[in-house]
């Protein structure tokens, strides 16, 4: 079994974290390691210094971390956004999009808030209007059955016209 040398572990960790789009396998086999090797010294160096994982894709930031990066966004000069967009590996396009989101979120939620007792006298008219479509439905099927049994009845003995 050979010993790796703590530098070729940091270094193996550090090209795991900034292997973009390839696969961890890919990688392990590219340094000469196993996969589950790789994913332990990962989790080995995970909290040391200067072995921090790539930054998330914008797509997976949190409510709260959007409207912060929004607000910051907002309140810097016109010639200090581009680098914060940069640092935050944004793009102009994602804060818009944010800020029309939490606008439109705004929009919705303008009404009055739903109480305990407006909130239940939803739910149990809900309920009765699911029981009253189940009735319905199983009304209808029975007289769909119904036709389709007049008319296998017509056609076995006649309409009973000619009689």
């Amino acid at each position: 079994m050979v010993r790796q040398s703590e530098g070729f572990k940091r270094a193996a960790v550090q090209k795991y974290h900034s292997r973009g789009s390839r696969t961890v396998l890919a990688v392990a086999r590219e340094i000469g390691v196993s996969g589950p090797l790789l994913y332990a010294w990962a989790r080995q160096y995970a909290t040391s210094p200067g072995m921090k994982k790539a930054d998330r894709r914008p797509q997976d930031w949190s409510a709260a971390e959007k409207f912060k990066a929004v607000m910051a966004f907002d309140q810097l000069a016109e010639a200090a956004r581009g680098e914060f967009l940069r640092r935050e590996g944004l793009h102009s396009d994602h804060i818009e999009a944010w800020r029309k989101s939490m606008q439109s979120g705004l929009e919705a939620g303008a009404g009055a808030p739903v109480t305990r007792a407006e909130l239940n006298e939803l739910k149990a008219e809900n309920k009765e209007l699911k029981r009253d479509l189940h009735r319905k439905n199983g009304a209808l099927a029975e007289t769909t059955a119904l036709l389709v049994l007049k008319k296998k009845a017509d056609l076995l003995w006649g309409t009973g016209e000619n009689e």
